[in-house]
């Protein structure tokens, strides 16, 4: 990949009490070398949330579902925000 397309991948070893982000929408692969327990937080920001947003328009049921699901995720972010606006009087 690296000649292909200039991506060049990066190699860590975690020890215990280490945590490791890996940004929204970036590839990645794990290999474990020990017995372990992973725990896992799936995150999406709003940029990613619009542009799937965006593209859910022509497909089928299922991303009418996601659309929906994008919907309250937004509305329920704007309405966060606007509590802690409120708070700041």
């Amino acid at each position: 990949l690296r000649e292909e397309c200039g991506v060049s991948g990066w190699t860590l070893l975690q020890f215990l009490g280490d945590a490791v982000l890996v940004p929204t929408g970036a590839p990645h692969q794990v290999q474990t070398l020990t017995g372990t327990i992973s725990v896992e937080q799936r995150f999406l920001s709003p940029e990613s949330a619009a542009r799937l947003r965006d593209h859910s328009n022509h497909l089928p049921s299922a991303a009418r579902q996601l659309h929906g699901q994008l919907d309250h995720m937004i509305f329920s972010a704007v309405r966060e925000a606007v509590e802690v606006l409120r708070g700041c009087k």
